[in-house]
C-alpha cells in the first residue's frame, strides 16, 4: 500500500536550518552523528521515497521524483535560510533540491556534498545496464526497506550527466568533500581527482578536499560538521 507523505525526521532550533539527503539505501538514521554535532540548529533529514519509512511513498522516478517530493514536504515548513547538505545520492540529488528551494522563495545558505555530485568517471561499472542490475538486486535483498525504484535512481546518480550546473546561477558557497577510498578501504574512491574537475568544469565556483576514510565514514567525520557550521 503507498503511503502519500514523506516521513521526515526533524529537530527544532535556531537557523540556518539543516537540510540533510541521505544516500541510495539508506533512511535519515544516517545523519544522527551529524545531528548531534550541530547542537542546537534544526535539523530535517527526510526519508526518501522508497527508502525506510518512506518506502511506500510514491513519486516520479529518478532524481527529479526524489527532488520534487523533498521539496514539496519542505514548502510546508518554515524553513527559512537553509544549508543543504547530500550524501552519496543525496549528493546527487542535492543541487535539484537547491535548485528548486530558490525557486520556490526558500533562501539557500550553502550546499555540502559528502562523495557525491560530479559523474564519477566513465567505466563498464557505470553503463546503465550493470548500474540497475546492481542496484535491482540490492533492492530485492533488502526489498523491506528499499524500494525497485533504486534502479532508476542509481542509473541518474552513476550514469548520467551531473547536475552541478544548476547551481551556476545560485551565488551561494558550494563545498564538495570526498574520501580517500570506496565503500572499504581496498576499494577506490568514487570521485577521482579527474571527475571532480569535469564538476568543476559545470560549477567553477566548485571547491572540493579529500578526506581519508571510506564512503561511509565520512558521516561521522568531525570535519562535516565543522564545515557545515562555516558554511552556514
Amino acid at each position: 500500500m503507498s503511503t502519500p507523505h514523506l516521513v521526515v525526521h526533524e529537530r527544532q532550533g535556531h537557523g540556518p536550518a539543516v537540510l540533510a539527503l541521505h544516500g541510495m539505501a539508506s533512511t535519515a538514521d544516517d545523519w544522527a552523528d551529524l545531528e548531534s554535532q550541530v547542537v542546537g540548529r534544526r535539523f530535517v533529514a527526510p526519508n526518501l521515497p522508497g527508502r525506510g519509512p518512506s518506502r511506500d511513498v510514491v513519486a516520479p522516478p529518478g532524481l527529479l521524483g526524489l527532488a520534487g517530493a523533498v521539496v514539496d514536504a519542505m514548502a510546508e515548513r518554515d524553513l527559512g535560510e537553509t544549508v543543504v547538505v547530500g550524501h552519496s545520492m543525496g549528493a546527487y540529488l542535492a543541487p535539484l533540491v537547491a535548485r528548486s528551494l530558490a525557486d520556490r522563495g526558500i533562501p539557500v545558505r550553502s550546499v555540502l556534498l559528502l562523495d557525491g555530485g560530479p559523474a564519477p568517471a566513465r567505466s563498464i561499472m557505470t553503463r546503465p545496464a550493470v548500474v540497475a542490475a546492481l542496484f535491482g538486486l540490492a533492492a530485492l535483498s533488502h526489498r523491506a526497506t528499499l524500494s525497485m525504484r533504486a534502479t532508476r535512481d542509481a542509473v541518474d546518480c552513476l550514469s548520467r550527466p551531473a547536475h552541478l550546473g544548476l547551481l551556476a546561477d545560485l551565488d551561494v558557497p558550494v563545498h564538495l568533500i570526498v574520501a580517500t577510498h570506496g565503500a572499504n578501504r581496498d576499494k577506490p574512491p568514487l570521485l577521482s581527482d579527474e571527475a571532480i574537475e569535469a564538476g568543476q568544469s559545470l560549477l567553477p565556483r566548485l571547491t572540493w578536499k579529500r578526506l581519508e576514510g571510506t564512503h561511509d565514514s565520512l558521516l561521522t567525520d568531525p570535519l562535516v560538521a565543522e564545515t557545515v557550521r562555516r558554511l552556514s
